[in-house]
């Protein structure tokens, strides 16, 4: 991954440069230096791969320090960061003359940003950023019990798994996460969208609700109206955001998963799709793959969940299996009257409580985690934890 520095004229215009950057998921933030301090690298070790330099309308302080940093590191790509949308000649000679080999006009456009640093990914001959932390949790249907499944498998990968995990609540048109985990959180995702010219790990992280399972919540929706000029694209940026200081980002679409989402689905490392036996939820869930795959997401990264499982539903799965050419990930039994108490009492799944449903959820998790399992003696075989039908 690319390595990335901000130079600015102060402190608050190099945060925003430094919070751009690290929405874009392509870098990793290492530097930032305010020209008025005057500090600054004294060795190539202390020059990332690219450097974005803030130049305003004086721009030999800037350049004079971008000078610098070509001469300790000259293979260093210095992008220079304008006020002005077309440069004089006179200053793009100056530039050149410094070592900056990009101009971004200001205010910069998050798209344009991203497009730029995928252009130097390539050009150096580094992999793409591999979407390793996203897990998308999404219903064939309404009523499938998808949050319940999300928060659950949330909880589990806290705990069980270890790993340092945040919930994003992006039901729609309003959110339960924070309900069934008797969370009043401050802040929902709105506000992070809003904050998107400063947002950087250290604010996002303002934003949570913490359970005292450890996992930690952006919480959904309060009025329908929140939805009003949020897009999935802003929200992608947020999780990019997440992505570089959480294990795992686990983001609960409900049953909203259309081709609107593709910016969010296509950083997911897992897709989860959950659905019940009956007609119409298999029947949306058939389509449902049909419109990921026409999204280009590879169909190995799909897990399809079957809620509220029963003995008797074998058959029909079987044959659904064999239509779409997937197999079931995992079975979640019948539960109904552990959940239900569990969802108005605004507690997680635990143990004692619902111990089928427990294991299968933390299986899930350890499977998504790639935690190693304990020996089948004290927990069963994966083919009994994730294709029992017992």
């Amino acid at each position: 991954m690319l390595t990335v520095g901000v130079v600015s004229l102060d402190t608050k215009s190099s945060s925003a440069l430094l919070a751009m950057v690290q929405q874009t998921g392509l870098v990793q933030p290492i530097a930032q230096w305010d020209l008025m301090a005057g500090a600054g690298p004294t060795s190539r070790a202390g020059v990332p791969d690219v450097v974005l330099v803030e130049i305003g309308r004086d721009p030999s302080a800037p350049l004079e320090f971008a000078a610098r940093l070509n001469h300790l590191h000259p293979s260093a790509c210095i992008i220079a960061c304008s006020p002005y949308q077309e440069p004089s000649s006179d200053l793009l000679m100056q530039a050149m003359r410094s070592g900056v080999r990009e101009f971004l006009p200001q205010p910069i456009d998050p798209m344009v940003l991203r497009e730029m640093l995928e252009r130097l990914v390539k050009q150096r001959g580094m992999p793409q950023p591999e979407a390793e932390k996203l897990v998308v949790v999404a219903g064939s249907k309404g009523g499938v019990g998808t949050t319940t499944v999300a928060v659950n498998l949330a909880v589990q990968l806290a705990r069980a798994a270890g790993k340092r995990t945040v919930l994003f609540d992006l039901g729609r048109p309003l959110g339960h996460a924070g309900l069934l985990l008797d969370l009043e959180p401050r802040f929902s995702f709105r506000a992070a969208v809003e904050s998107l010219d400063r947002l950087d790990s250290h604010l996002f992280s303002g934003l949570l609700a913490i359970h005292k399972s450890g996992v930690q919540v952006l919480a959904g929706a309060a009025n329908a109206d929140e939805w009003d000029r949020i897009s999935p694209v802003a929200i992608a940026r947020v999780i990019n955001v997440a992505q570089s200081s959480f294990d795992f980002v686990v983001a609960d679409l409900d049953s909203n998963c259309s081709s609107e989402w593709a910016p969010v689905l296509r950083l997911a490392r897992v897709i989860i799709l959950v659905a019940e036996t009956n007609v119409p939820s298999l029947w949306s869930l058939e389509r449902q793959l049909s419109l990921l795959r026409s999204l280009g997401i590879s169909s190995q990264r799909f897990r399809i969940v079957i809620n509220r499982w029963h003995r008797a539903d074998e058959e029909p799965l079987e044959a659904f299996e064999k239509r779409v050419k997937l197999p079931i990930f995992a079975r979640l039994p019948n539960d109904f009257r552990q959940v239900s108490k569990a969802v108005n009492m605004g507690t997680a799944l635990s143990r004692g409580q619902s111990d089928h449903l427990v294991s299968r959820l933390r299986n899930m998790a350890e499977e998504i985690a790639g935690v190693p399992r304990e020996s089948p003696g004290k927990r069963g075989t994966i083919l009994g934890l994730f294709s029992s039908k017992s």
